[in-house]
C-alpha cells in the first residue's frame, strides 16, 4: 500500500524509469514514519472489510469500525515503541520494500518467500512486556473525539 501510494502502482511490478515525479520524490521521503505505517494499516483493514466509505467521524459505514480511533491508537503505539529493536527491524524491512527499486518480473518470480521471517519478527514483538500501561486498547464504541 505504501509503495503504491509513494512510488506509484507500476513500482509494484517493474523498475520505475522516467515518468512523472513520484510522491516519495516530491516530498523527499527516504524512510517511513509512524503515521505512514498506521495509515497503511488502516487502508489495508478498510480494503478487506465491506465498508465503501468513511462516515463523518471516521467510522466505517457498514462495519461501524472507528478507523480514526484505530489510526491514532496504532500511531501512538508506534511512537511509544519506535526505538525498540523489534519495531526498528519492521521499519527497516518496510523501508527496504517501499524505497528500493522494484524487481523485474523475471527476478520477482524467483524471489524468496520471507513469510517465516515476518512471522518470527511478529512473534518477537511482545508489546505488553514493556509495561506501557498508558496505551489503552480502542473499543468499538470509543469516541472519535479526543
Amino acid at each position: 500500500i505504501l509503495k503504491a501510494a509513494l512510488c506509484g502502482v507500476t513500482s509494484l511490478h517493474q523498475e520505475t524509469t522516467g515518468g512523472p515525479k513520484t510522491n516519495a520524490r516530491k516530498w523527499n521521503l527516504e524512510h517511513v514514519m509512524p503515521g505512514s505505517i498506521a495509515w497503511a494499516a488502516i487502508i489495508a483493514i478498510f480494503l478487506l472489510l465491506p465498508d465503501t466509505e468513511f462516515q463523518k467521524l471516521g467510522t466505517g459505514k457498514s462495519s461501524g469500525i472507528h478507523y480514526k480511533d484505530l489510526f491514532f491508537h496504532y500511531k501512538k503505539l508506534l511512537l511509544t515503541k519506535w526505538d525498540s529493536r523489534c519495531i526498528q527491524t519492521i521499519v527497516q524491512n518496510i523501508d527496504r520494500e517501499v524505497f528500493s527499486s522494484a524487481k523485474s518480473s523475471a527476478s520477482a518470480a524467483t524471489q524468496e518467500d520471507h513469510s517465516s521471517e515476518v512471522i518470527h519478527t511478529m512473534n518477537t514483538l511482545d508489546i505488553d512486556s514493556d509495561n506501557e500501561s498508558d496505551i489503552s486498547e480502542p473499543t468499538p464504541t470509543s469516541s472519535a473525539v479526543q
